[in-house]
Order: C-alpha cells, then structure tokens, then sequence
C-alpha cells in the first residue's frame, strides 16, 4: 500500500519564536495590570483586559510607535495565528469553568422566564438591529456587498450577547449564584447559539448569494442533540471514567488532563457543525458540574490558571484588533453612538420586557438585561467575519468594536449600582466552594 506524501511545513524560526514569547510576555502582562487597576475601581477585570488590548493595538501603541508595533505584532497570519491560536485554548478553559457552576435546577425552576426572555432578547435587538442597518450611510457598507446582507448582518450584531464576558463579569461581581444570572446565562448561551447559526445564515449567502436550509438545520439538530446526550449522560461518565483514572495513577494532574479533553472533544463536536467551539466547552462545563471532577484539585487548579493566564490572554488579544482612530471622523463617531444606543435599549428593554412577562420582578428582570447587554469580544469577532466577507468597511467594524466595548463597560456599574449587596469575588484567591455558592 503506498504511503501517502506530506508536504512538511516550514519550522518556525527563532525570530517568530522571540517574537511569540516577547508578545506573551507584554500581552499578558498589561492583561493582568489592566484587570488589576479595573478592579482597584470597582469594575470587572475583563473590562481592564480588554481595554489593555486596545491599548497594545492600532490606536494607541502602534499610533505611537509603529516600528515597535510591526516588530510586536506583524502583519504575518502565520505569526498572528500562534498567539491566537492560544488565546482560543483560553476561552474554551474558560467556557468550560464557567459552564461548571450552572446550575440546571435552578434555570428549570424559572423555565418559563428564561423562554419569554430569549424572545424577547434575541426579537428585538433583531428588529431593531435591521432598522439601525437600514438608516446608516452607504459607505458603511462593504464594497460589492448587496444592502439586504448588510442589514441581516447588522440584525445578527445587534442580537449576540457574548457568554464569556457575561460568565466572567456576573462571576467577579459575586452574582454568578443568583437566579437571575443562571437564568442570564442559559439564556446567553441560546442568544449565542442563534447568532452563529444566523451569522452561518449570512455568511453562505454573501458567499454564494443564496440560502441553504439544509446546513442550518443539520448544524441546529447536531448541537440539541451533543447538548442532551452531553448533559444528560456526562456525569454519570465522567464520574465512572475519574474513579477508574484514580484507582490507576489519579492525581490533580490526571484530572485537569480529563477535563481539558471533555471540553475540548465536545467543542470540536460543535465546532465541526459550524458553531463556536465556546459553546460546546460550555455544555461539558455543564456536566463537568454535576460530576465529582467539578469538585478535585485538579480542576481547582485549572480553574485558576485559566483566571490568571488564559483568560486574561484572549480578551487581552481580541481588544489588541481594535482600531479606534477610525472615530477621529465626526460622522463615524457620530453612528457610533446612535449604534451603541440603539442596541443597548433593545437589549435591555427585550430582556426586561420578556422577564417581566415571565414573571421576574424588576430588579432582576433589569439584571437580565444589563448582563445579557454585553456584546464583548464575541461582538469584535462577528465584526472581523463582516469585515473579512465585505460585507461591512473599516468604518462599520470600528462602530460594532465601539458597541461593544461600551456595552461591556456598562455591564458591571449597572449590575453593581442594582446589586449593591453582592460580595466580589477575586478570581485569582480559591474559588468557592459548590456548597458555598
């Protein structure tokens, strides 16, 4: 039988790996600086993180200093790739962590409200988020893109919440026990699923200029189904498969190593049908939660690496792709406000207004719509698939980072000025214990 032929690919040079720990070493630095000095006045860590990006990037030290800045941060998609590449381990560590303290009694105890307030997140920033689209000026529309592709790609901008930001900011606040934030975060966590599968929607038909039921449809039954199966029988597993690694050679390090292929196998899973590998991370967080691991060293440990290292590094990596000069013109600057009002009311006033309905009181129908508000570095991901497609210019993308910055900036002061009372918790000390939560 004869063997097949692989090209090898070229090692990487000494330079790009100077460069690969030189952009570790700065990244990760001014992350856990920003963090720091965002807590030091009463806000999120991830706000100080990702701000920290922005800093690094295009509109403050590559203005500043751009021979330092191309020597840091080259344009090479190879070079570019590895630090991402590393920040996405984060975010699945992430995902995974957070997944782990949802607790699903407490989301089916309000099921009716978590149904009437996805409705009414995802309903109206959509409506609203096409309307927006088709009132903005046609040089914020992508070269050769058609006006229609535009406006579903506003719609779908409009209607993300990002599941990581929220986790993370709704868990340094103290509140990620509360009902209102396990029902926020199922709830963000369909709002994430639904704005992939549309954003699917409107990449095939800028791509090919039409639309195709079927991958929506395969893509919709394959995540249910990996969510069900993952969820209902995952524990059960991963209880047997601990108990059996333990009795051989056990350890912490035997069970972060178990933890680390659970998430990553279930978000390869979602990936392959073309949702975010987020999202699977989160579903066998999920079980990873009703499983004995979710109570061992070893994913203790893993939880704070991922809250001092790899977390930190991908907010850090997605605000370092943010651009803001493009605000020095006035009309930009102008859209940019009306953009980041506009989706703020409709995301605050469907979530409120499905809460309310779903009997929610007010302060915690106003919690639901503050957390499920922040767009953060899943909206700047989003904006970077517009841009790439054409479907959106550079000017666009600046308006959807600004969005989304604010949107997340505004998250903690709202969810702190509501919930005055909450104890904040300080990722980087043990975290707390499940019968503590």
């Amino acid at each position: 039988m004869p063997l097949v032929a692989v090209a090898p690919l070229p090692p990487l040079d000494e330079h790009s790996l100077l460069v690969l720990w030189c952009q570790i070493l700065v990244v990760l630095f001014f992350a856990r600086a920003g963090g720091y000095a965002a807590r030091r006045i009463g806000m999120p860590r991830v706000i100080g993180e990702l701000l920290a990006g922005v800093v690094l990037g295009p509109s403050l030290f590559g203005h500043l200093w751009p021979t330092g800045f191309a020597w840091l941060f080259p344009a090479s998609e190879r070079q570019a790739g590895l630090l991402l590449g590393l920040a996405w381990v984060g975010i699945v560590f992430l995902l995974g962590t957070t997944g782990a303290e949802v607790d699903l009694s407490t989301i089916r105890s309000q099921g009716r409200a978590a149904i009437f307030v996805t409705v009414g997140s995802l309903g109206m920033p959509l409506v609203v988020g096409a309307v927006v689209g088709s009132l903005l000026p046609d040089f914020f529309v992508g070269a050769g893109a058609a006006r229609a592709v535009f406006l579903m790609f506003f719609a779908v901008a409009f209607a993300i919440s990002s599941l990581p930001v929220a986790a993370r900011i709704l868990s340094d606040l103290g509140l990620i026990d509360r009902p209102f934030a396990q029902v926020a975060l199922g709830v963000a966590t369909v709002n994430d699923i639904v704005g992939w599968l549309l954003l699917g929607v409107v990449v095939g038909i800028a791509e090919s200029g039409s639309f195709e039921l079927a991958p929506l449809v395969t893509a919709v039954a394959a995540v249910t189904v990996t969510g069900v199966v993952v969820i209902r029988y995952g524990p059960g597993a991963l209880d047997r498969i601990s108990l059996a690694v333990e009795r051989r050679s056990g350890g912490p390090a035997a069970e972060i190593s178990l933890v680390a292929l659970t998430l990553v196998a279930v978000g390869t899973i979602t990936q392959a049908v073309g949702i975010e590998v987020v999202i699977g991370a989160f579903i066998a967080g999920i079980a990873i939660g009703g499983s004995r691991l979710a109570r061992s060293e070893g994913f203790q440990a893993m939880e704070w690496a991922t809250n001092g290292i790899f977390a930190p590094l991908f907010f850090a990596v997605a605000g370092i792709r943010v651009d803001l000069t493009q605000l020095a013109d006035p009309e930009v600057a102008l859209w940019a406000i009306v953009v980041t009002l506009a989706a703020t009311a409709a995301k605050v006033v469907g979530s409120y207004a499905g809460g309310r309905a779903g009997g929610v009181d007010r302060r915690d129908s106003l919690g639901l719509g503050a957390s499920l508000n922040a767009r953060g570095a899943l909206e700047i991901v989003v904006a970077t698939v517009g841009l790439s497609l054409g479907v959106i210019d550079t000017r666009a993308y600046t308006v959807i980072v600004v969005m989304a910055l604010v949107t997340t900036a505004l998250t903690g002061p709202v969810l702190k000025r509501l919930y005055p009372d909450a104890p904040q918790r300080d990722v980087t000390q043990p975290p707390i214990e499940p019968s503590q939560r």
